[in-house]
């Protein structure tokens, strides 16, 4: 009974042994199958150099360099019209005629009585030379030939100013007149508008302290409609010396070629005024940097860690800020994720 009594003993300790046995190598088992730490997800760029221009934005509608209306210096009834819409015209072509016949023969009548004042004073300036004819006489005759010859003259600008033509060259915008209207000289409404589109310009306004940046020569970019897939470069023509003391901007007027006329006056367009240049410099997305009282910062990403550096700000365009001191060309720099990130904190770059 005794021996029994052992053996059940022994069985019992080597069953609690084992069973300890296995606890252990469960615990070690459980403790290597722990997961990593994972870290905070972010996405980063590598940091390149490259090309980045200052600039000023702005919107504006083209204007015509050159347009002005026409308008009848002589009155009468519209007899004949040469142009239509959209004709191009050349300076001092045809555009319509004004009936001209009573312009025709008011000329003729002051031409005859010209030509016979002039014969009479002829005769009375041959007579003179013979002492025949008094000199208050002949200062009458010769007061009379010159009221004559400018009339004369009146009357013959009056009739070649029955054609109406073309101040300056272009494109014939709008025709406001038809055959049979009744024309006043000089008269507001206007019979056509002519709109010289070979250069056009945009008009922008720029905040007071943009003044020193900006010289004539500059070069701009243009966008036009809305999409902004057309671009056309324009130059600064023209900048007011003047402050506007409401608005607190001055105007600058750009000059863009249009020889081609594949712009037209009235069209919207979005202005870049470039008024600096870098090339080769680091650059980095803006919304990549950090500001925070009047520090700026980024977080780049060293051994799987974030690593906040601080940096210089330079130029601004595009999308895109330069980096005058702080990182360098070929970091991996945190676009986004930085806002919640710490010194030090563990992260995993996902690939943009």
């Amino acid at each position: 009974m005794k021996t029994s009594a052992f053996i059940v003993i022994g069985l019992l300790a080597f069953v609690a042994l084992t069973g300890c046995g296995n606890s252990s190598a469960t615990n070690v088992q459980a403790s290597a199958a722990e997961p990593r730490e994972r870290g905070v997800p972010v996405e980063a760029v590598t940091v390149e150099r490259g090309l980045i221009r200052a600039s000023f934005q702005a919107s504006s509608v083209l204007e015509a360099e050159e347009e002005t209306d026409v308008i009848a210096r002589v009155s009468g009834v519209i007899t004949e019209i040469y142009v239509e819409e959209g004709d191009f015209v050349e300076q001092g072509q045809p555009l319509a005629r004004i009936e001209s016949s009573r312009y025709q023969h008011s000329r003729d009548q002051i031409a005859a009585e010209f030509r016979g004042v002039e014969k009479e004073l002829e005769r009375m300036q041959q007579l003179a030379t013979q002492q025949m004819v008094s000199k208050e006489t002949l200062e009458r005759l010769n007061t009379r030939y010159e009221g004559l010859r400018a009339q004369l003259a009146l009357a013959e600008l009056d009739l070649s100013e029955a054609v109406i033509r073309a101040p300056i060259s272009g494109h014939i915008a709008q025709r406001f007149v038809r055959t049979g209207n009744m024309i006043q000289a000089y008269q507001p409404r206007a019979l056509f508008h002519v709109v010289n589109d070979q250069t056009l310009r945009a008009t922008i306004h720029l905040p007071e302290q943009a003044l020193s940046s900006v010289r004539v020569g500059q070069n701009a970019r243009i966008s036009l409609n809305q999409t902004g897939l057309t671009q056309i470069d324009a130059q600064v023509a023209r900048i007011s010396p003047v402050v506007d003391a409401t608005s607190g901007t001055f105007r600058v007027v750009l000059s863009i070629p249009n020889e081609a006329h594949e712009y037209r006056a009235g069209m919207f367009a979005r202005v870049q005024l470039h008024y600096a240049e870098k090339d080769n410099v680091v650059r980095i997305p803006h919304h990549a940097l950090i500001r925070i009282d009047q520090t700026a910062y980024v977080f780049v990403v060293e051994n799987d860690k974030a690593v906040r550096k601080a940096v210089i700000p330079g130029l601004r365009e595009n999308g895109y800020i330069e980096i005058i001191e702080g990182i360098d060309a070929g970091s991996t720099l945190v676009v986004t994720g930085q806002n919640t990130l710490r010194e030090d904190a563990r992260v995993e770059v996902i690939a943009l």
